[in-house]
């Protein structure tokens, strides 16, 4: 079978030669691992012995068949930040299935995707993730006819979904992050840092969310993970600050062009190498969610009171800080 194997230069990805019904057919293997792509190379020659046999209809859906009407049924559906997610792992997943028959997506071709980006260095969650997606397209070829069962969701389960180890944010390397923040964006991570709230609905909110008229300022997310919003009660200085920025245009926090952040993560990893910090003071931005839920509590907050202000749909997500204070406390 290696001799329908060849690379186009070396070093590079493999490719699969073979002849159906009189025509030479090649294809890229997305692989540059031998025994890999031998494994590929099996699944294609089997679906060209069907072929020959008359085993194999002339109408073939393949995955970008499956990708597409997965795509017209629910992909319009999803929220914007969902579909940037999603639009990653079809990318990823088209660099291993694309061109294939559904039909020849097996469980052993999605533990070869997963073994893959497991070499890759890529995390659990983030492959849990592209299965997830792989599972949505699949099962909606399995709806359509096209195959007798989805091959995904039992794969899913083998990759354990490793949580970052929680870690507060000392006093000190805030403020480090901090002055090295554009104006803009030291706002934004001031307002996240004193309410927990997730990236996204603090970038996204907007000043009509927020409430000036009681004897406390309230703010509504929206847009929030769970899809349930919440409300919550800013202190007494987090709202002064934000009233200090009040300015015109829908969205409270902005960048000097105007426009409201987008890639957050991104701008506070480099915001964070500008700071200089030591490798065992560099943080995530999420550390901060992390901070306030850990100092809400050590404050005496009624972790019921912790757990609506961070909008986890579940208490029992809000003891694993319990937890974490506990065993520091032994």
């Amino acid at each position: 079978m290696s001799k329908n194997l060849y690379q186009k230069k070396a070093g590079g990805n493999y490719y699969a030669r073979i002849q159906i019904n009189g025509q030479d057919v090649r294809r890229s293997l997305h692989t540059t691992d031998r025994r890999v792509a031998l494994q590929r190379l099996r699944t294609i020659v089997e679906e060209a012995q069907g072929i020959r046999a008359g085993e194999v209809p002339d109408t073939v859906h393949q995955w970008e068949d499956a990708v597409a009407r997965w795509a017209d049924l629910q992909f319009g559906d999803l929220r914007p930040g969902t579909q940037k997610r999603y639009r990653t792992s079809l990318r990823q997943l088209h660099d291993h299935f694309s061109g294939r028959d559904v039909r020849m997506i097996t469980s052993a071709t999605v533990n070869d995707y997963t073994v893959a980006r497991r070499r890759q260095g890529v995390s659990g969650a983030t492959i849990r993730r592209d299965l997830m997606v792989a599972g949505r397209v699949m099962r909606v070829a399995k709806r359509a006819g096209w195959i007798d069962s989805n091959p995904v969701p039992d794969e899913m389960e083998e990759i354990k979904e490793r949580r970052e180890p929680i870690k507060p944010v000392s006093m000190r390397a805030m403020a480090a992050v901090i002055r090295k923040c554009s104006p803009g964006f030291r706002e934004l991570v001031r307002f996240l840092a004193r309410t927990g709230c997730r990236q996204e609905e603090a970038a996204s909110l907007e000043w009509d969310q927020l409430d000036f008229t009681g004897s406390s300022v309230t703010c509504t997310f929206f847009r929030t993970k769970t899809r349930s919003p919440r409300v919550i009660t800013l202190t007494h200085r987090c709202a002064s600050e934000l009233w200090r920025i009040r300015r015109q245009g829908p969205f409270v926090f902005v960048s000097r062009e105007g426009d409201r952040y987008k890639n957050v993560t991104g701008q506070f990893r480099r915001t964070v190498q500008r700071a200089g910090l030591d490798e065992r003071s560099r943080f995530r931005c999420h550390d901060l969610r992390h901070t306030y839920a850990i100092k809400a509590l050590q404050a005496g907050t009624p972790i019921y009171d912790v757990a609506r202000q961070l909008g986890h749909s579940s208490v029992k997500t809000t003891e694993m800080y319990a937890g974490w204070l506990a065993k520091r406390l032994q």
